[in-house]
């Protein structure tokens, strides 16, 4: 691991965001990850892959606690409020104020004295969104983390909606799919796995974002849908196999899928964590904060 830099506190190159020197002992095996550092990562991580794409959003643990922490409440005012509030916290990058046009939203939720990773999902396929829950410590979590969950999600819907009146939203909406993903060793691991789990899946979406901008990939989508005509000619000389949105949908499935095989060690994620800390920042004194 890269050395302590004493006092010193970092400032990132691209975007803005200061971390002390506590956030990176925190980052030492055993140790609890801090708040910031998990912000630090989620922002670095909209940087590298979709950084000028509003589809994906990386929600700050403020907006996440603040969804976590506040009851739900479906009365005007207790949602015109909680909008109100959220939005002021999302003064950085406004990404709650369009819902409609999020494909994924990230939120790293605490409660109960554990992180795990929310993910908002809405992709065409499907008629109305989801919400998936990665807990990497299923078997000794108390119901209660489950219902910080749940609290957030309802909360971030009634957000949505009073941002955007036009959005469809269904009692289907406020469903939570718990995700099998792999399990921490101990009590302390937690907010790690939360880095690891967005890192994979950013990866995995980016991958496909990629590849579907592709002209190569799009040539062969055309072609696969229009090998065979609507009215029922026999298919064109290239012989391309008619497109199966089923299979397309279970591809797009795995994506979603974290195994044993794709985690990474915690205190290796802990090394890399560190390492694009210090790849991404400059030292400054305490003086000139």
């Amino acid at each position: 691991m890269a050395q302590n830099p004493g006092s010193k506190h970092l400032q990132c190159r691209y975007f803005s965001m200061t971390l002390s020197p506590t956030d990176i002992d925190a980052l030492r095996p055993g140790e609890w990850v801090t708040d910031d550092v998990i912000d630090f990562y989620f922002k670095y991580l909209k940087h590298k892959y979709f950084k000028n794409s509003k589809k994906y959003v990386y929600i700050p643990v403020t907006i996440a606690n603040l969804l976590t922490e506040r009851p739900v409440d479906n009365s005007t005012q207790h949602i015109k409020d909680l909008a109100s509030d959220a939005n002021a916290l999302d003064f950085e990058s406004q990404c709650l104020k369009k819902p409609r046009s999020i494909r994924v939203a990230f939120l790293p939720i605490f409660g109960d004295d554990h992180w795990s990773l929310l993910v908002y999902r809405n992709v065409k396929h499907r008629p109305l969104p989801e919400f998936l829950h990665f807990n990497s410590h299923l078997g000794s979590t108390r119901e209660n983390h489950t219902q910080c969950a749940r609290t957030a999600l309802i909360n971030l819907l009634y957000v949505f909606r009073e941002n955007d009146p036009m959005m469809t939203i269904s009692k289907e909406s406020y469903r939570l799919v718990v995700k099998n993903c792999p399990q921490q060793s101990n009590g302390n691991d937690c907010g790690v796995f939360v880095c690891m789990n967005a890192y994979v899946l950013s990866s995995r979406l980016a991958k496909h974002e990629k590849e579907g901008a592709s002209p190569l990939h799009a040539l062969v989508r055309r072609l696969s849908i229009s090998a065979y005509s609507p009215m029922g000619r026999k298919p064109d000389t290239l012989g391309f196999a008619e497109k199966n949105p089923d299979k397309d949908c279970d591809s797009e499935e795995m994506m979603w899928k974290i195994k044993d095989k794709d985690a990474i060690r915690p205190d290796d994620m802990r090394t890399y964590i560190t390492n694009v800390i210090y790849s991404a920042t400059f030292t400054r004194s305490t003086a000139s904060l």
